[in-house]
């Protein structure tokens, strides 16, 4: 009897540190290399083309990414990106990418994390911004806080800030929309354009809602 327990103790055991073993995963610093990598820290400088929504990678640039070409740039061949439709939360989300600094590319496509500023050329999608959000055509973040400007379309699910373009898109947030045509449905501050969608009321020109 006293076997058969030491036995089973033995197996629960060596399961335990099997499995923690496999949840540990050591990230390589480096000053500069491709984000294709998985499982790296670049402090410094990343690059590469192409990237795409795989969550597995795990990386992290401090510094400057850069990224050509990037699928964004054939954005215009559909409508922009897909986004957010519905509640999400991103406490205990997985980004395929954290960028601490300058994202530059001709268009990113990833659950990416951007903190600081991302400049695309043509369009870019991403899960969360902190910072500056540029693009030359569709711009979308699925939850941007900061400044999201683009010549075409803006699009957030949340958004704290400032979005400025000829379409804007808001599902929940707070600030100020400026563009041709803007669009939200619980949105507090004000819109400024030739017609604005608020919580089912449009309006022309200037719309607000400090409610």
């Amino acid at each position: 009897m006293n076997k058969l327990l030491l036995s089973a103790l033995l197996t629960f055991f060596t399961c335990c540190s099997l499995s923690f073993s496999q949840e540990s995963i050591t990230v390589k610093k480096r000053a500069i290399g491709t984000f294709h990598t998985s499982n790296v820290e670049y402090n410094g400088l990343s690059f590469g083309f192409a990237s795409t929504m795989a969550d597995s990678r795990n990386v992290k640039t401090n510094g400057v990414r850069l990224e050509v070409p990037g699928i964004g740039i054939i954005s215009f061949m559909g409508n922009g990106f897909p986004n957010a439709t519905e509640p999400f939360d991103l406490s205990d989300f997985r980004y395929s990418e954290v960028i601490n600094g300058v994202n530059i590319s001709t268009g990113s496509w990833c659950d990416c994390n951007y903190n600081g500023w991302t400049i695309a050329a043509v369009g870019q999608y991403g899960k969360l911004g902190k910072g500056f959000s540029l693009a030359g055509g569709w711009n979308i973040i699925d939850k941007q806080n900061g400044v999201q400007l683009s010549i075409i379309a803006n699009s957030s699910y949340y958004m704290s800030g400032v979005q400025i373009s000829a379409f804007n898109f808001i599902h929940s947030g707070n600030g100020l929309q400026i563009g041709l045509l803007n669009r939200s449905r619980n949105f507090k501050g004000m819109q400024l354009g030739l017609w604005n969608v608020n919580q089912k009321r449009s309006l022309p020109i200037i719309n607000w809602n400090f409610e």
